[in-house]
């Protein structure tokens, strides 16, 4: 009875620190388009003929994955372009989307950090 209590208050403890202590990623503001099916399919399609082509080095499966390479990233990035271009076009100053967009463009992303001096032995003396 004594032992079930302690190892209930244990595994409670181990509980909330393990939830104090895991890191809670924000949800995104502008959560990403899913890629069409279409694209999606042309995809596992290029990825299946690749593992094929991996086995068996038949070259004329090598060219199918090549060809479908080159139509998978003309399909991306025509979807790509047709984004932005809606992106652009729902842009509205009256509603600071505009601006938001700008800043968002604008900034200047922070660089990381390059580690502890004592672990980069370039700056040792």
């Amino acid at each position: 009875m004594v032992i079930d209590t302690c190892v209930e208050n244990f595994s409670g403890a181990v509980l909330k620190v393990l939830a104090a202590s895991t890191h809670k990623c924000r949800p995104r503001d502008d959560p990403r388009p899913l890629i069409p099916a279409g694209i999606q399919d042309e995809l596992r399609l290029k990825n299946r003929l690749r593992r094929q082509w991996q086995v068996t080095k038949d070259p004329a499966l090598k060219a199918e994955v090549n060809r479908l390479q080159r139509s998978v990233t003309r399909q991306l990035n025509e979807w790509t372009k047709d984004q932005w271009s809606a992106t652009l076009e729902s842009l509205d100053p009256e509603d600071q989307s505009l601006w938001r967009m700008t800043k968002r463009m604008m900034r200047v992303p922070t660089p990381s950090p390059t580690g502890h001096p004592r672990e980069n032995r370039s700056l040792r003396f």
